[in-house]
């Protein structure tokens, strides 16, 4: 079972300006639980263009994990630069809207270089204005072991 683990770092300022660490465990609280992770293309959806000699992109980036997301999501712009087709129309919901059109898109995740997952349906969403180019949702976490170490100020995920 391939697990990855991380404890948050962050940064804040202090009154006069001047840049500090934070420990883990603010760190953690601040910025949520987040990973490093790599989006592309779906397998299946590569394997037409990879046969025919053609390149499938990829990119690197932060990924929040959300226990309250139903679905996965890469961020809009992105999906659209990596030329990610879109597959399907979908709703989402969140805290501010309701039924919410959507874009879904056949992705690849790369959990820290450990966990790579197929995501045949993620939400296409505006993220990047939050630090993160995807959503690691429940669709997802339902094959996992999550731990969420407040006091250490780190985040154990398994597959």
């Amino acid at each position: 079972m391939p697990t990855f683990n991380i404890q948050l770092r962050g940064q804040g300022t202090t009154p006069d300006h001047k840049k500090i660490d934070v420990p883990p465990q603010a760190a953690l609280q601040h910025q949520g639980p987040m990973v490093p992770v790599s989006v592309c293309l779906e397998q299946n959806a590569a394997k037409p263009i990879l046969q025919k000699g053609g390149a499938v992109l990829g990119a690197p980036g932060m990924a929040l994990i959300d226990t309250g997301a139903s679905l996965s999501a890469i961020d809009e712009d992105l999906a659209n630069e990596l030329k990610i087709p879109i597959i399907d129309q979908g709703k989402t919901d969140s805290a501010t809207h309701r039924d919410h059109p959507c874009n879904l898109y056949p992705v690849q995740f790369t959990i820290g270089n450990v966990i790579t997952v197929q995501v045949p349906r993620a939400m296409g969403v505006k993220l990047r204005h939050r630090g993160y180019i995807a959503i690691i949702g429940r669709d997802i976490l339902q094959g996992c072991i999550l731990i969420y170490n407040g006091g250490m100020g780190s985040i154990s995920l398994s597959m």
